[in-house]
């Protein structure tokens, strides 16, 4: 006994010299607070895994509480919880200090349903503290999914909008093959992954079911160089892409189909190019070919009509070493929202500098009209002509962004704002005061980028203005 009174003193003291945050509470009006009441994923692909998502749990108390059990309600969940660095789906007796707080991360897996259309996959994180039961739900948007995983496609074979495509490792249409893409249908391409042509691509949307072209990490929604991009390799002829929209890639179009015809290799109508940036490889070579270019032709043939390209790390549109292009109601626009750019919009060049003494040049011929050029530079437009070979540009009712003078003709008109509707949002539908109303020539074309009629003074770029 004599001994008791000397213990219990010194627990008294020690206990008493102990901060208060540290202490327990077991008082049942001792709840968690967090940051969010619920945790939600974009469409993740089925077999594929999530981003990691995370909030925070708060103990708003003076002492300490002892959170009896952190864990799933699902024991067969797709979900995973972290918790002090540790994986798992339950988590027994986590401390947490008076007036402070604990970040939990969440992922998620979804195993293949053989479902054509997207499927929601619930859970919720359930927390138990001094007799108090809270929860946290999860909610994820499942997609189940065709995986190419660095293959060829088969001859004449067609992509359908059923479910999504999904890139690993790149894929090839094999020269004297064909590839048809059906309208609304997605493509899903992961990082560095390229869409290479050497046969033919025929892809056609409809202003209702237009086709995507787009990252598989559909967190990153408007971040440049999520992927490689769609690459025409030499012998690739008859291709066509309409109402289809290329995003976040490292080169939006790589065409490098020289031949001795003047025949479209492509034609690219009513799609959009944007937010192309990072470095990319060129697959074959492994050298750096297009890094930053919304449309890069290298003696080629391309027609290319109702088509906005922007937001692109170096040229919306490069035309080097010759070839032949036909460019109808475009809008080429670039700003500097997302890049230190020092590059014009626009390239027009019959020559190629490859190496420190390789000049590559070929004939050029460039018919522009109906279109706009514009930007955030003074010069938005650049023309290089080596005279060794021809170069022939036809420019008639545009509007351009340029100091040069000689531009101002046919039609022409310089340097006075098209004013685009919200440039910084991807909007470029001309606002109802606009300089590019009814200034266009009528080129044939009845509707316009979003497949609205265009009138008899038709608006110069790829909208039409509409009044509601």
């Amino acid at each position: 006994m004599k001994y008791i009174l000397p213990v219990l003193c010194l627990f008294i003291t020690i206990w008493a010299c102990k901060p208060e945050e540290e202490k327990f509470t077991y008082d049942s009006d001792a709840a968690l607070r967090f940051s969010a009441d619920t945790v939600l994923f974009d469409t993740i692909f089925s077999s594929v895994g999530s981003v990691t998502k995370r909030f925070k749990v708060y103990n708003n108390n003076k002492n300490a509480v002892n959170i009896e059990s952190i864990a799933l309600a699902d024991e067969s969940s797709p979900y995973t919880i972290y918790v002090n660095g540790r994986a798992a789906s339950r988590f027994s007796d986590t401390r947490l200090l008076g007036e402070d707080s604990l970040l939990v991360l969440v992922e998620v897996t979804i195993d293949p349903n053989d479902q054509d259309l997207p499927f929601i996959v619930a859970d919720e994180i359930v927390f138990n503290t001094n007799g108090n039961t809270q929860d946290i739900k999860l909610v994820s948007w499942g997609q189940d999914a065709n995986f190419i995983n660095g293959t060829a496609v088969l001859c004449d074979e067609v992509w359908t909008s059923d479910r999504p495509y999904v890139i690993y490792n790149s894929v090839i249409v094999d020269s004297l093959c064909k590839l048809t893409i059906e309208a609304g249908t997605k493509i899903y391409s992961h990082n560095s992954s390229y869409i290479l042509v050497q046969g033919t691509i025929t892809a056609e949307g409809t202003a209702e079911e237009r086709i995507s072209f787009t990252n598989d990490r559909l967190d990153y929604e408007d971040v440049p160089g999520q992927w490689g991009g769609i690459v025409f390799l030499p012998g690739s002829k008859d291709n066509s892409i309409t109402y289809a929209d290329i995003r976040n890639a490292e080169v939006g179009i790589y065409l490098g189909t020289p031949d001795d015809d003047d025949i479209p290799d492509l034609i690219l109508g009513n799609c959009t190019i944007e937010n192309i940036g990072g470095l990319a490889e060129n697959p074959i070579t492994g050298g750096l070919v297009a890094p930053g270019y919304g449309v890069l032709a290298i003696t080629s043939d391309l027609y290319m009509y109702n088509t906005l390209i922007n937001n692109c790390a170096v040229n919306v549109l490069g035309n080097y070493a010759g070839g032949n292009y036909v460019y109808d109601h475009c809008t080429f626009a670039n700003y500097s929202f997302d890049f230190f750019r020092e590059d014009p919009a626009v390239v027009f060049s019959n020559n190629l500098q490859l190496l420190a003494d390789s000049l590559l040049v070929d004939d050029l011929s460039i018919q522009l009209s109906n279109s706009i050029i514009w930007g955030s530079a003074r010069d938005e437009i650049v023309i290089s002509s080596e005279n060794s070979k021809s170069f022939e540009l036809g420019m008639s009712n545009n509007i351009i962004r340029t100091s040069l003078q000689e531009f101002n003709t046919s039609n022409n008109i310089i340097n006075e704002d098209p004013r685009f509707v919200n440039p910084g949002n991807y909007n470029y539908h001309l606002d109802t005061l606009s300089v590019a109303k009814d200034a266009g020539v009528n080129l044939g074309l009845s509707t316009d980028h979003d497949g609205n009629s265009r009138d008899a003074n038709p608006d110069i770029g790829a909208f039409e203005r509409t009044e509601n």
